[in-house]
């Protein structure tokens, strides 16, 4: 499995209200910052779920 950023509800880096968490967190790199968006190397993920329930505004999904 991937998972999807929503870009409706993403905040994007800039208004993210914990400064891209989800990035910082991510042990695999498979979320990495590109253009103050947040970009996902799905190659990396190994589908731990961090990201997902650390999003402050749920834009984090698996598909």
């Amino acid at each position: 499995m991937t998972v999807e950023i929503s870009n409706e509800k993403c905040g994007h880096i800039a208004n993210c209200p914990v400064d891209g968490l989800c990035i910082q967190i991510c042990e695999q790199k498979a979320l990495v910052e590109k253009d103050n968006d947040v970009e996902i190397v799905n190659e990396n993920c190994n589908d731990c779920g961090l990201c997902i329930s650390n999003c402050p505004n749920q834009a984090i999904t698996q598909v």
